[in-house]
Order: C-alpha cells, then structure tokens, then sequence
C-alpha cells in the first residue's frame, strides 16, 4: 500500500493580501512613532545648540564685561527712530567663544564679512550650532553664493502692543541684545527674563531682503555672519504658521511673516529660545503676544505669565 502526501503551495491570494495589509497596518503605527522620536531628537540638538550659544555668551560678557553687539540695532538718535548697523553679527563676535576661533581669525574685523576674499572665506563656514535640522525650507546650510547659514537670531527689539497684542512701531523697545556694548547690569528686568537669541527657521534668500549692503545689493538676513541677522518681533510665535507657506494676506516671503524675521521653527507647538542669562526655554506657539513681549524687553518691569 502506498501512501502519498500532497505538499502544500505557497500562499493564496488572499493570505497574501491579509499579510500585506497587516504589514501596512504596522507601518501605519510605527511611521508616527519613529517620526516623534526623531523630532524629540532634532528638537534636543537645537536646545543643545543654544545652550552653547549661551554659555559663549555668558564667556563673552566675562571677558569684555559687556555683551555682544546684537548686530542690527535702532538708532534713537533720528527722529523717527531708525536701523542701524555693526559691522559685524553677533555670530561673527562669539566665533572664539563657540569653539570657532580659526574662523573668527580668518576676519578682518575692520571691513564687512563679504568686503574682501578673506572675510568671505571665513563667512562660507558652516557653523554647525547654529543649524537647526528641522527645516524643510532650505536644503544644505549655505546659500547659492556658499554663505554659511544661521536658524538662529539675535532678538534686539519688540513692537507689539502691550494693550492690544499688535504690531505697533510706535511701542519698539529693546530686547535682550542691542546694538553696540551693553551690560547685564543694564538688563533691569533680569537675566533669566530677558531673550537673546531666537528660533527663527527657515529663512533663506528666497524671501523679501530690505535693507541695502553696503558692498551692494540687499543685505541677507540668512546668513550667520551678516548683522542683519538679527531681528525684531511683531508677532506671536509661529504666526500663520498654517497653511504651509502662510496665506495670502502674510506669505511667508513677506517680512515679518512666518519665519520671516520672527520667531519661528518647524517643532510641533512652538519654538525655542535663549535667556540672557544662558538658559533654554520652549515657548508654546499659544503664547499671548502680550506676554511674548514682557519676555523680549529689558527693561519693562513687566511679570510675563507663561503658563
């Protein structure tokens, strides 16, 4: 007697289709969580990021016993007020203080960072720090003319309107960087409640540039090295951050809209920022603009309420 066995085949159709869809099921659960984990980790670089800023500014202040220029200030000497500019960023000053001090010798700190090949050598430089890898604005860290990039800002003024939470230029007033030599003595409203430095991702040579270079051209806000780098704030934190690209009453081409010159980043509910006084804080996009404001000014005498 002869017994015979049948080997089985490989899966039908619709055990394939099953374990096809199981499989895109998992993928499903499991795509959102890898994507949280690399922002916690994209969104933890940052936070590093600033602290070194701000332990290089803390050693600056130590070592000149003022804090660096912000860069881009006002001149309160015109009437109305007007821009002013250093001749070099705050980036550029705090090169020696970040662990950079090749480039910063590189400078002829007598001439602007683009005046001559030299300073434009040094200019091209990729300060990593000041990238954030959260920003799906711009693809490498330099622009089309090599010039090294920042996602980073120095904060030097405020205008939005302690009543009503809008942008009002006849309320500026300073923020925790200036321009020319200030010291922490001078920030009345303390260290620790006065920003210096800002989350501003993603500009890039795209958007509107205002103001003229002296070397020719406009100046551009992107770049690490140039003063101009600096900004001030009119609106709240992430402002008309959707639709992607901002709407047609603020795209974010315009100045002072989306990543244009405020603060603004790419991490999930609001930005991150440096106190004068070397901490990182995460301010949530909710923020009344009021309160953004008491946070920004030096000396206000204002109590900001974060909660």
């Amino acid at each position: 007697m002869r017994v015979t066995s049948e080997g089985r085949g490989g899966f039908t159709l619709i055990e394939l289709l099953v374990v096809i869809a199981i499989i895109a099921v998992l993928i499903g659960l499991l795509l959102p969580a890898v994507q949280k984990v690399r922002e916690a980790a994209s969104r933890t670089r940052c936070s590093n990021s600033l602290r070194q800023l701000g332990i290089g500014l803390l050693n600056y202040e130590s070592a000149h016993g003022y804090l660096p220029s912000s860069g881009q200030g006002t001149n309160y000497a015109t009437n109305p007020p007007s821009v002013a500019f250093d001749l070099h960023s705050t980036f550029t000053q705090l090169l020696p203080y970040v662990e950079q001090k090749n480039i910063y010798r590189m400078f002829d700190l007598s001439r602007a960072y683009n005046a001559t090949p030299g300073n434009q050598a040094a200019a091209r430089n990729v300060i990593s720090i000041l990238i954030c890898p959260t920003n799906p604005l711009r693809s490498q860290p330099v622009d089309s003319q090599g010039y090294g990039c920042t996602d980073y800002a120095p904060v030097y003024y405020v205008d939005i309107d302690p009543l009503t939470g809008l942008r009002n230029r006849f309320t500026r007033a300073d923020g925790g960087l200036i321009l020319g030599r200030s010291t922490v003595l001078s920030i009345t409203d303390g260290t620790s409640n006065t920003i210096a430095i800002a989350e501003d991702v993603g500009r890039n040579e795209s958007m509107t540039m205002i103001y003229p270079d002296p070397v020719g051209g406009l100046r551009q806000v992107h770049r690490w090295a140039e003063p101009d780098c600096a900004i001030g704030v009119s609106m709240g934190i992430n402002n008309n951050r959707t639709p992607f690209g901002g709407p047609a009453s603020c795209l974010w081409s315009v100045n002072n809209c989306g990543p244009n010159e405020e603060i603004f980043s790419f991490h999930p509910g609001g930005a991150q920022v440096l106190f004068c006084d070397g901490h990182v804080a995460f301010l949530n996009e909710s923020l009344d603009p009021r309160e953004l404001r008491k946070l920004i000014t030096r000396n206000g005498g204002e109590i900001a309420r974060v909660d």
